[in-house]
Parts: structure tokens; C-alpha cells; sequence
């Protein structure tokens, strides 16, 4: 297919995608590259301007109060600082991405430290994937200012680049937007605007693409669940969308595109709920957990009592602290878990099998599966511009008005 930077000012559908940069792991055993929607995005800017993604250099100052800076070769740059700071060793495995692309931001920190945690367990590997894809976005912002809206995240504590433009699709103008979600020092992306949410800058730049009021394609991770098990037999692609809330129009237009790739692309209805104090309930679970432990600990005597239960609660803010620090409990009741408006979007991922997470541990994005979720994204481009009228007459009945929340205070 063609794609160029379009002439006009707004497309008649969208495509957004995130990067939660150290969002690896989830509650309910749920573990992720959480980079894919943001990879497709870069994917389709480059397309569209030949823009070198290639990291050259990764300059770093080690120490407390230490940074890392990836410049790529077309000038963008990205920079953070991790809450602990940079140890020699970390500054060396950091510089040995130099020459790599800066598109697949959780496998290349995976390259350079083997795996990845957030909620401030890793804080070194975090912010270096922070500052490579901010680095990413700000090539194309350098390079076509004219074309491309951005801002930075203005949730207090967070560092993100979103930025986004119209692309010319084989004639089709379409709004792309790519986020990265990042917290300052490193300790896990604050998500409360992921998805095509509107609040904050990111509301205004979506004003400025039109994506306020179009049918939007979102692109989520490379992901392993178990509730997802029995629906796959092999790796697949997964639309999901709510009945109620969410677009069906944008969603069948993802599964007619599946019907012509080789991976299997399934529907999963009523799969992205609103929960009246869903995450609310999850976040005082997980602190139950929390504080059970603690008291464990209050009364342990022995050293292998106290490793044992430090070990457990390792695991429990490693991990299952991701499926509660990602996103605001209020908006989780609007937006859902993929931070989707009302009436104006479906979402798919890659869901992986119980084998695949057995001999990787951690899923990271491939060249391959890269291919594969452009390939879908621009065949659902099409469909879905087939039925644009539907999906805008969904839109539009079933759409609501995202409350004004005041993102300097608590959601």
C-alpha cells in the first residue's frame, strides 16, 4: 500500500497505539510486550517519511542522579533518569543498542538486560526504554514539525512523547497516534492516557487530528492470559470490544481484514468490561496481599522466614502491582483496561499460548510479528473505511462525554 504525510488536516478514521514502558507483567498471571501499538505507529511514520530510526548513540552519565540519552540517526532524542540512579555495568549494556532501530522498545531493552519490571524494580531498563522511544517519536517531530502535533504527558510524575500526524493510506486520510506512557525515574507508566483517552494535552492534540469524533483502530500488546486459553489454538490476533460500549462497526472491520492474512484474527464480545470499582476492588486486593505479608513479617524470626516472604511480596509489586498501577480507578470505569472512549473504537493484541510463555518467560515483539500487526492495521484501514458510515452512526449513538477531570488531582 502507499502511505505519505497527508495534506489535510484531519483523517476520516483513526489508528492509535501506546508503549507502557516497564508494563510487562499484570494481575491474574498476565504478562506482555506492551510495546506494540506505538511500534505499529512508528512503523507507518516511517513508511510515510523515510525517516532512520537507528539508534546512534546512547550517551549516558552514570551515578546517582545519572541519565541515559538515545539519539537516533535522523536527530531525535530522548533522555531519563532513573530514581537510583546508573551503574557502570548498566551504562555498558545500555551502549550495546547502538545500531539497532528504536521500534521495538521492550525487545531491545530485553537485548540489553534480559527482562524487565516495573513498579520500581527495574529501574535502569525502564527509563532506558523511555528514552528510546521518545527518542523515536521526536525523530519525526524534528524532522516534519509542519505535519506532526505533539506534546509531552502532563499527568503529574509522568514523561512521555505523544505525537501523531494524517497519513495518506492508498488515498485514505487516516489520523495515527503514537504515546509513550513513562514515569519519571523509571518506575512504570502511569496509563491514564493511553488508547485514544481524551484528557489533557493528549485531548488536544486529538482535537487537532479530528480523533475526537472518528472510528478508531487501537493497537495493544503481544500478550499472555490465561482467561484467553481456551479461546486460541495457536498464537492469534484478538479484537475485542464491549457490546454496549464499544464500536462493533470498527471491530468486524479488524475481523473481515483477518480473513485475509495468515494469522487467525478472533472476536472476543463483551471482553473489555466497565466495571463499577473493578480496579478499585483489584488495588485493595492487592494491598490486602500487601499488608497480610507485612504482618507475616512483623512476626518472622528466622532468616529463611524473612527471605521467603520478602520473595513473595517481590512477586506481588513486581507483577500483580501492574494490573493496579496502570490506570486511575474512576477512568478505569469509563475507558477500560485498553483506554478506549465510549462508542468509538475496538481494540486487538497478539495473544499468545501456554507454550509460547514456557520457553520465553516474557513476551518481546519480533521483526515478524511487527510485519503481521502492520499488515492487519493496514487491512483494517480499509475495511473500515468501507463502512465508515456505520461505524460514525455507532459512534455517535453510542459515544459519551468523557467527564472533565482535573488530572492534577487524583482520578
Amino acid at each position: 500500500m502507499k502511505i505519505s504525510l497527508s495534506k489535510q488536516d484531519k483523517g476520516i478514521l483513526g489508528v492509535v497505539g501506546h508503549v507502557g514502558c516497564g508494563h510487562c507483567h499484570s494481575h491474574s498471571n498476565q504478562v506482555q510486550d506492551d510495546s506494540a501499538g506505538l511500534a505499529v505507529a512508528l512503523a507507518l511514520f516511517q513508511a510515510a517519511t523515510g525517516v532512520s530510526l537507528v539508534i546512534k548513540d546512547i550517551r549516558f552519565q552514570a551515578g546517582v542522579g545519572g541519565f541515559f540519552e538515545v539519539e537516533t540517526e535522523a536527530g531525535g532524542v530522548g533522555r531519563a533518569y532513573p530514581r537510583r540512579g546508573i551503574t557502570l555495568q548498566e551504562a555498558r549494556a545500555a551502549k550495546g543498542l547502538i545500531g539497532q532501530e528504536a521500534v521495538l522498545t521492550q525487545a531491545l531493552v530485553f537485548d540489553a538486560f534480559g527482562r524487565c519490571y516495573g513498579q520500581g524494580i527495574h529501574e535502569a531498563p525502564v527509563s532506558l526504554q523511555t528514552a528510546i522511544a521518545n527518542a523515536a517519536l521526536d525523530s519525526f517531530v524534528k524532522n516534519f514539525p509542519q505535519h506532526f502535533q505533539f506534546g509531552i504527558e502532563d499527568v503529574p510524575g509522568s514523561c512521555g512523547l505523544i505525537a501523531g500526524a494524517v497519513l495518506d493510506i492508498d488515498g485514505i486520510p487516516v489520523s495515527v497516534l503514537g504515546t509513550v506512557n513513562a514515569s519519571e525515574g523509571g518506575i512504570g507508566p502511569n496509563e491514564d492516557l493511553e488508547g485514544n483517552v481524551a484528557l489533557g494535552i493528549k485531548k488536544l492534540l486529538m482535537d487537532r487530528l479530528g480523533l475526537l469524533d472518528l472510528p478508531t483502530i487501537v493497537i495493544e500488546g503481544k500478550i499472555y492470559n490465561e482467561k484467553y486459553l481456551s479461546d486460541i489454538d495457536g498464537c492469534s490476533f484478538m479484537v475485542r470490544a464491549d457490546n454496549e460500549l464499544d464500536n462493533l462497526v470498527v471491530a468486524q472491520s479488524i475481523v473481515n481484514a483477518g480473513a485475509s492474512i495468515d494469522v487467525p484474527v478472533l472476536f472476543k464480545e463483551n471482553a473489555v468490561p466497565r466495571i463499577a470499582n473493578g480496579m478499585a476492588n483489584t488495588t485493595q486486593a492487592l494491598g490486602t496481599k500487601i499488608a497480610e505479608l507485612g504482618e507475616q513479617l512483623k512476626s518472622a524470626g528466622s532468616s529463611q522466614e524473612k527471605v521467603a516472604i520478602l520473595a513473595d511480596l517481590a512477586v506481588l509489586i513486581s507483577q500483580d502491582g501492574g494490573g493496579s498501577s496502570f490506570m486511575s480507578n474512576k477512568l478505569n470505569e469509563i475507558v477500560g483496561g485498553a483506554g478506549m472512549m465510549p462508542g468509538t473504537s475496538a481494540v486487538f493484541n497478539y495473544v499468545v499460548t501456554k507454550d509460547y510463555i514456557a520457553e520465553v518467560v516474557v513476551p518481546f515483539l519480533t521483526a515478524d510479528d511487527l510485519q503481521k500487526y502492520v499488515q492487519l492495521t493496514l487491512l483494517s484501514i480499509k475495511e473500515l473505511a468501507k463502512l465508515l458510515p456505520e461505524a460514525k452512526d455507532s459512534l455517535h449513538r453510542r459515544g459519551l462525554t468523557l467527564p472533565i477531570v482535573n488530572l492534577i488531582a487524583p482520578l
